[in-house]
């Protein structure tokens, strides 16, 4: 889980991110938290990155956070859910924000436990979480069996290495959706082998093959240069 967190106040930024470290330590994903100050530094990231929840300020120096909003929301292909967690408590502003595409609108001062369950909340509602472990997930002629940690395709078993499995169920779960290689490394690998993009390229390479991921079978496991990779679902040729 890859959040970014807008604030202009350092203090405010340290607490929030301590604020969800608490619900990280409880997860079964990793958890991810990314502070900026500046609402360019984030639109920056946001052209090159992969986030799956975006937590901001409305008010600062620069780009506003609903700014931001707006700009996810016309640019990225894949909208992050977005919560506006600001001191601007107006109705007017609570109904723009929410017009323009927040998903939650929290004022401050807030309240640790609130936060914590309006973020599970929007991510529940969004799939990225579910409240009960998943022990399957069936995808088109993929099965997804994460009790035995098995791949089945048209119902034949693939043999994945526990990486493989773990980045294959990443991508079908995110179909569509431009997955960037920081996003990936963060999720699957180990900080001593981020020093080359090889290891991914290479997983992916095994992964078309392995699970058969080409356009006769109806997938595209496409490039994006200069970000990362997606998975698409096609017309099979």
């Amino acid at each position: 889980m890859r959040v970014a967190i807008l604030d202009d106040e350092q203090a405010e930024l340290d607490r929030i991110t301590l604020t969800l470290q608490t619900i990280a330590t409880r997860s079964e994903v990793p958890w991810s938290l990314h502070g900026f100050n500046r609402g360019e530094e984030l639109l920056k990231q946001l052209r090159r990155e992969t986030f799956d929840l975006l937590i901001l300020d409305w008010q600062l120096p620069d780009v506003s956070g609903l700014a931001v909003l707006r700009w996810s929301r016309k640019h990225l292909e894949k909208h992050p859910p977005v919560i506006m967690l600001t001191s601007r408590n107006g109705e007017h502003d609570v109904v723009l924000a929410l017009n323009e595409g927040a998903d939650d609108y929290i004022n401050k001062p807030f309240r640790s436990q609130e936060l914590q369950a309006r973020v599970l909340a929007v991510l529940r509602r969004q799939g990225s979480i579910t409240q009960n472990k998943s022990t399957s997930l069936e995808v088109y002629d993929l099965l997804f069996d994460d009790a035995e940690q098995q791949v089945k395709r048209n119902n034949l078993p693939v043999n994945l290495t526990e990486r493989e499995y773990s980045l294959a169920k990443c991508l079908i779960s995110n179909i569509d959706r431009p997955l960037s290689r920081e996003y990936l490394y963060e999720r699957f690998w180990p900080r001593e082998e981020l020093h080359s993009s090889r290891p991914l390229d290479t997983h992916i390479y095994r992964l078309r093959t392995k699970l058969a991921l080409t356009p006769e079978n109806g997938w595209r496991l496409a490039t994006i240069y200069g970000y990362g990779y997606r998975l698409e679902r096609i017309a099979s040729e």
